[in-house]
């Protein structure tokens, strides 16, 4: 069987049958490794094959060393059935998260399961290729310390903001260099590389294994320092022509307002998002604003940042919890014109601050009654994810793996 760089045999030198039988059993890996142990009718179900072919496979996928056996399942009147699962060891997906200010990196096992801590390097993103070498040593000595055969990692996948076209490798925002830097990076590991914005990582990490499971029409709103948007249509991850899709952090909200990082001024990131959190509290302070963000920064404005006036807000601060529903405010107005657009049955919220929910949510809630068409904003479901600070690295690792499964 055939793996991308995981090689066990040639796909060129396959015949008809051959080929197709090792297109199917990469859709049973990944079944496996998307959502576990399962019995080979269950199996039979997803990748749609009988149930003698699904044997047929699966015992052609023990014997090289992909699958094994877990023991029987639960009845449901008749035998008991038997379970299949991947083989820990049959390969390896690292997954790289870059953000505004640090880089992460986690190593998952054929079964999805992490077999390494999040290894975390402070490091401030760059517009050139600067912080390609470092990034490339940190995953290599975190490569090394796991006793990672080579051999068997399967790819890389690394998330990070900007405008990303995974399709090309090339980041038009950040790490900008003559190559695509999926290119860049592969060539220095040797191993095949995919990049992808991080809101789309997040939306996809929903869509596989959070709260839009099974849903069709979901947008994931990733609030951190910046402000990004998945958008899944029709149960699929949608990228838009280039790409670029889901900038909903850039949509013009205020004339004349703070400028962008983009170039524009007034942006909805400018003025809801982690970075607005920040200058708002700091703005605030200097003009002489009450508030125990003075004491959680030690009397100094510039220390402030999105967490500190998150935790003054569940102190009590009022300050700072105004702060936060007018970020609710302007993410609410936001809200209403896409669920005008896309009329979604779910948006989640998901990003670096899920504490700072009870704060913003209700706030959201009453720009999109201001807002929105009754007949559609008062259908939507919103609610915050649960995934956590992993559903970035979690959704790139699942992209690499379904990347390399589905390659004809």
């Amino acid at each position: 069987m055939v793996i991308s760089t995981v090689n066990f045999g040639n796909e060129g030198d396959m015949t008809v049958v051959e080929l197709k039988n090792n297109i199917q059993k990469r859709k049973i890996i990944k079944q496996l490794f998307l959502y576990g142990a399962m019995a080979n009718t269950d199996l039979g179900k997803y990748v749609k094959l009988s149930t003698p072919k699904i044997i047929s496979l699966l015992n052609e996928l023990k014997t090289e060393g992909f699958v094994e056996e877990l023991g029987q399942g639960n009845s449901s009147g008749g035998r008991r059935p038997n379970l299949y699962g991947n083989k820990e060891d049959a390969f390896y997906i690292i997954g790289i998260s870059i953000n505004l200010h640090q880089t992460s990196v986690c190593i998952y096992n054929a079964k999805n399961q992490k077999v390494s801590d999040d290894q975390i390097l402070s490091l401030i993103i760059s517009t050139g290729i600067s912080i390609i070498n470092p990034i490339v040593e940190f995953t290599e000595n975190s490569i090394f310390k796991n006793q990672i055969p080579r051999e068997k990692i399967l790819g890389i996948g690394i998330e990070m903001p900007g405008l990303v076209d995974s399709e090309t490798g090339i980041n038009k925002t950040y790490m900008v260099s003559d190559k695509p830097l999926a290119q860049v990076f592969s060539e220095r590991f040797g191993i095949e590389v995919l990049i992808e914005n991080d809101a789309k990582t997040r939306a996809f990490a929903e869509l596989r294994f959070g709260l839009a499971h099974l849903k069709q029409n979901v947008l994931v709103i990733n609030l951190d320092w910046g402000l990004g948007m998945g958008i899944i249509v029709n149960g699929k991850l949608y990228k838009g022509r280039d790409g670029f899709a889901g900038e909903f952090g850039h949509i013009p909200m205020i004339d004349n307002g703070i400028l962008c990082k983009c170039g524009k001024q007034g942006c909805l990131e400018t003025i809801a998002s982690g970075t607005a959190i920040a200058h708002a509290a700091r703005e605030g302070l200097r003009s002489g604003r009450s508030s125990l963000l003075s004491q959680l920064a030690e009397e100094d404005p510039e220390k402030i940042d999105v967490q500190q006036v998150v935790q003054a807000a569940l102190m009590g601060d009022q300050y700072s919890i105004s702060i936060l529903a007018n970020v609710g405010h302007w993410l609410g107005k936001g809200f209403a014109y896409l669920i005008q657009i896309f009329n979604p049955e779910l948006i989640i919220m998901g990003g670096g601050m899920p504490e700072a929910s009870p704060f913003i949510l209700p706030p959201i809630q009453q720009a999109i009654h201001a807002y929105c068409n009754p007949e559609l904003g008062n259908e939507i479901s919103i609610q915050v994810s649960k995934l956590g600070s992993q559903a970035g690295i979690r959704g790139v690792a699942a992209l690499v793996l379904e990347h390399i499964m589905d390659k004809r």
